[in-house]
């Protein structure tokens, strides 16, 4: 995150790193995503006035792209991606554009409106509920919610804490409320979830407060042009699939697992899985998937057909799984991927892979979800079990 103390109104002070970091925050509040490397790397090239081709010969993750795939591909979606936002955040009016051209003019608009005290300022900051959790900072904002930052001030040393909100006061929202308190009360319980520390209503709005995970998301990690190597990859996916043997286990699909619910604790190096509100809890006495259809998860690129279509089975989260292991070991984001005729990814020629780990990784994301593994202690178990395989012979 950028500190707006460190930007100055003239875009002489400020550099196209932090002008792009800004960018990317202020796209991150109003739709939960955050931009990609490749676009970054056109916002930082454009407001160098570098063309397309300048952009493609001086920036190595550019470099593996065409021109007119920079232009006419990542750079009409992203100005249309920045227009839209911008809108929203009301910078600009509904009858403009971003463009190339007014990049700088936009990201000048954004700084000086964010910087304006009074009415532009969220009116939850600074904000003490329950006579006791003291709202920081603005985290994120979805459809349903937003997460806030706060400290606990009944406690020594003021901890941090997370206190989402629920937008809504609809009797569907109080459904949500409930089912997200239910499971992730139990779930908390163990040492990489987030536990849920209270539950509240208050003027009228729900609130959920949970533990504060100190560390960086796993998206931070995957740059894209980077990948990493096997071993990595294979210890990283062994890191999530024990934490979803847990989450499976209690009979629950967590269908939002992405690189932005997956945090690297500092104290340890461990992954924590984070983000409950999109679960799904299989009634086993009726063999049912609850009374919803939403397909559920914010992350459209680690979603299975299955899901897409409201029908998660716990096998949707293994191909949430798999598909990051290939983003981390191709170093491409999941949307570059192109799929064969029988609609399964097409993605080792990408990658160095030994062909056991890719076979592996070919069963998490199969899109026939009945030939996947099952859950995640069978996923676990065929990872395990490579490392059985390369000691046997070794041995032999």
């Amino acid at each position: 995150m950028v500190s707006l103390s460190r930007i100055s109104l003239k875009h002489e002070m400020m550099t196209p790193d932090e002008a792009s970091n800004f960018l990317d925050n202020l796209v991150s509040q109003q739709t939960g995503e955050h931009l990609s490397r490749l676009e970054q790397s056109i916002i930082q090239g454009v407001l160098q006035s570098w063309t397309y081709k300048e952009i493609k010969e001086n920036d190595p993750i550019a470099h593996y792209y065409t021109v007119g795939f920079l232009g006419r591909y990542v750079g009409y979606n992203l100005w249309k991606k920045l227009t839209k936002v911008l809108r929203q955040a009301g910078i600009i009016s509904q009858e403009e554009k971003v463009v190339g051209a007014n990049l700088w003019d936009c990201i000048m608009r954004s700084v000086q409106k964010r910087t304006q005290p009074a009415n532009s300022v969220d009116p939850m900051l600074q904000k003490l509920l329950r006579m006791r959790y003291r709202i920081r900072e603005h985290l994120v904002s979805t459809e349903y919610s937003n997460t806030y930052l706060a400290e606990d001030e009944n406690l020594p040393d003021r901890p941090l804490c997370l206190v989402k909100r629920l937008k809504s006061q609809s009797e569907r929202t109080s459904q949500l409320f409930e089912r997200e308190t239910r499971v992730v009360y139990r779930l908390g319980k163990h040492d990489r979830i987030p536990e849920l520390l209270a539950r509240f209503e208050e003027d009228g709005y729900f609130y959920l407060v949970y533990q504060f995970i100190e560390g960086q998301p796993l998206y931070q990690e995957l740059i894209e042009g980077q990948p990493w190597e096997e071993h990595q990859v294979i210890a990283l996916l062994k890191d999530i699939l024990e934490v979803l043997v847990f989450v499976h286990k209690q009979n629950v699909i967590h269908r939002d697992v992405h690189p932005q619910n997956l945090i690297r604790r500092t104290s340890d190096g461990k992954i924590v899985l984070i983000d409950f509100g999109a679960v799904k809890e299989i009634n086993t006495s009726h063999n049912s998937i609850g009374q919803t259809r939403s397909c559920g998860g914010t992350q459209q690129d680690y979603i299975p057909p299955e899901q897409a279509i409201g029908s998660p089975k716990f096998c949707s989260d293994i191909y949430a799984v798999g598909i990051i292991g290939i983003q981390a070991l191709t170093g491409m984001q999941p949307k570059q991927l192109r799929v064969d005729n029988l609609g399964n990814l097409i993605w080792q020629k990408n990658a160095t892979v030994t062909p056991e780990f890719a076979s592996v990784l070919d069963q998490m994301v199969l899109y026939a979800f009945p030939q996947r593994y099952p859950s995640a202690t069978e996923a676990l178990q065929a990872l395990q079990n490579l490392g059985v395989s390369s000691q046997l012979s070794v041995n032999c």
